[in-house]
């Protein structure tokens, strides 16, 4: 057996442990002549040679020249002219002289079958990038090709061809030609529509059906039809499959629709915590599917600090299952806040249509009996409350949102006439607007309306009063702790209430943005005092995106008053 001595096994392990930037150097390439995409592609064909030893690197010239000629071809230089510089230490220079670029000249675009009257295809030779004299550019050439090929399968050309799709390059004149001829056959049809449900859904989703027997095949219309059939809440799977291969001489394509419904019973639990109303838990039962006609069933039980609500809907559909449905809704509500203590109990009949432009418009009538302590005001109420609310909500990615915007328009009314122990008109709105600023900005504009009118607002009861402040409106100060007060420092609620705010966001890493906000709003009986009694709020805060939405954990100060207030702000969820 050999024995190390202790000096050698020493020197051993310390080169077993040399980190890894302690290896061999290897060549570093200093690219001149060349920027852009040129530059772009250069870099990464020589990123993917392997490493050479800068003492090697004159045996590596010619892979360092053909790697850097298939660098360019494709971006139409077939003719570079490349000199390696001396080597100065590991970094060697290559300079490079693209030459002159190979030029389109002769164009042959032929496109024939049934797509030379569909107004989609003409549109798309319309835009294609090839033009006499224009450079030749093969992921240009190739990406055509394929959104041609992808066209022709969305709008049911199964049969579609290339008859012709080639690209000759005539070095001697920087000449290339160009020859592609589209045969997209004859269009296929939508056949008969078939269902494999385990639910008998009778006639209930007819009015979802966008796709009609004898119609041209559109792969869209098929998109839509899933995803409708999958926003009815009804099926806990939804399948529309074009049977292709089953078309016959007639090109009609059978269509099967396989639904399976969701379980009789589902139960959702729910966490949840703000700042405003701290750790907040829910429980709901739901079945959604009652009858063959579609009614459904949910009820609801939520709980946190200062407010626990038990809620049922139940829903039935009109015409339209997604778009068109009535909804019985009842309630009770229990709320302890600032100085507001209520009791609510609640019975409403809405008639929901999602209108043009996506907006969607809820008629009610609400009864509603209250009995509260606001202040030093005890008493309660009995309300009939007919009204109408206009919404619309739209948005571009998740959970990161990068474009949106919502509206929302409430206007409710009462009257002794009817029942109601008060008179009033009460109308409510709010707009949130984002919108992507350069690269890894955002900027989120939101404001707040509501008003009224009403003799004296001690004839509402607390929660048809205004009050304002907190994560969705002043941040800096408490939740609903802005509205006028009594003399002795009480809050009472108001009769008008405004909230404004714009925000900035800037990403710092992949799933981390920073912000920073001004918050401004009032709650008040009347606007005769101007801005003096608006509070503002600034300050800065963090967001982390996550699958269910963003986190948001903001710093907010309230700068309008003498003694500056702060307070931490912390909201989970979508932004719209």
């Amino acid at each position: 057996m050999r024995l190390f001595k202790l000096p050698a096994l020493l020197g051993l392990l310390l080169c077993l442990a040399l980190p890894a930037w302690a290896a061999a150097p290897k060549l570093q390439y200093r690219l001149q002549g060349l920027d852009g995409a040129l530059a772009d592609n250069a870099g990464i064909y020589l990123d993917q040679l392997p490493d050479i030893p800068p003492e090697k690197a004159d045996l590596h010239f010619e892979d360092l020249e053909t790697a850097l000629r298939n660098a360019l071809k494709p971006l139409g230089y077939y003719q570079p002219k490349i000199r390696f510089g001396e080597l100065d230490g590991d970094s060697l220079p290559i300079s490079v002289d693209p030459g002159e670029p190979v030029r389109y000249r002769h164009l042959d675009i032929q496109l024939e079958g049934d797509a030379k009257s569909d107004e989609l295809f003409l549109e798309l030779l319309k835009n294609l990038p090839f033009k006499a004299g224009a450079v030749l550019r093969h992921d240009q050439y190739e990406s055509a090709k394929g959104r041609l090929q992808s066209l022709a399968l969305q709008r049911g050309y199964f049969d579609a061809r290339f008859t012709a799709n080639k690209v000759e390059v005539h070095l001697e004149d920087n000449a290339a030609d160009l020859s592609l001829h589209f045969d997209s056959g004859k269009r296929y049809r939508f056949g008969a529509i078939r269902f494999d449900s385990d639910r008998e859904v009778d006639h209930l989703l007819d009015a979802l059906f966008t796709i009609k027997e004898g119609e041209p095949f559109k792969a869209s219309a098929v998109s839509e039809l899933s995803r409708n059939l999958s926003s009815t809440k009804y099926f806990r799977s939804v399948e529309v499959l074009p049977l292709v291969d089953q078309a016959g001489p007639d090109l009609a394509i059978p269509m099967l629709v396989k639904l399976r419904a969701k379980a009789n019973n589902q139960v959702e639990l729910g966490l949840g915590a703000s700042s405003d109303e701290g750790p907040r838990a829910s429980v709901s039962w739901t079945k959604p599917f009652l009858n063959e006609h579609g009614h459904s069933f949910t009820t609801a039980l939520k709980v946190s600090g200062p407010r626990q609500e038990a809620t049922f809907e139940y829903r039935i559909p009109r015409r339209d299952p997604l778009n068109q449905f009535y909804t019985l809704q009842g309630g009770l509500q229990r709320l302890n806040l600032q100085d507001t203590q209520s009791t609510k109990y609640t019975v409403a009949a809405h008639r929901w249509d999602k209108r043009s432009q996506d907006w969607s418009r809820d008629l009610f009538v609400r009864v509603e009996k209250e009995d509260y302590r606001q202040a030093d005001q005890h008493d309660q109420s009995f309300l009939v409350i007919p009204g109408v609310s206009y919404s619309r909500t739209r948005f571009k990615g998740a959970p990161e949102v990068s474009w949106g915007d919502s509206r929302a328009i409430t206007l409710e009314v009462s009257d002794q006439a009817i029942g109601s122990d008060a008179r009033f008109v009460r109308l409510w709105g709010r707009t949130k607007w984002l919108r992507t600023l350069g690269k890894d900005g955002r900027v989120i504009a939101r404001a707040e309306q509501g008003a009224v009118w009403v003799k004296d607002v001690d004839q509402l009861p607390p929660s048809l009063r205004f009050f304002t402040g907190g994560d969705q409106t002043v941040r800096g100060f408490d939740y609903k702790s802005i509205a006028p007060r009594n003399s002795d420092g009480e809050l009472v609620g108001a009769k008008y209430s405004t909230a404004l705010s714009l925000e900035y966001d800037h990403r710092i890493a992949e799933k981390w943005r920073l912000a920073t906000f001004v918050d401004t709003g009032t709650a008040a009986n009347s606007y005769q005092g101007g801005f003096r009694e608006w509070k503002v709020g600034t300050g800065f805060g963090v967001r982390w995106m996550t699958p269910i939405g963003p986190i948001r954990l903001d710093l907010a100060f309230g700068v309008s008053e003498t003694h500056v207030p702060w307070r931490l702000h912390f909201t989970m969820g979508p932004e719209f």
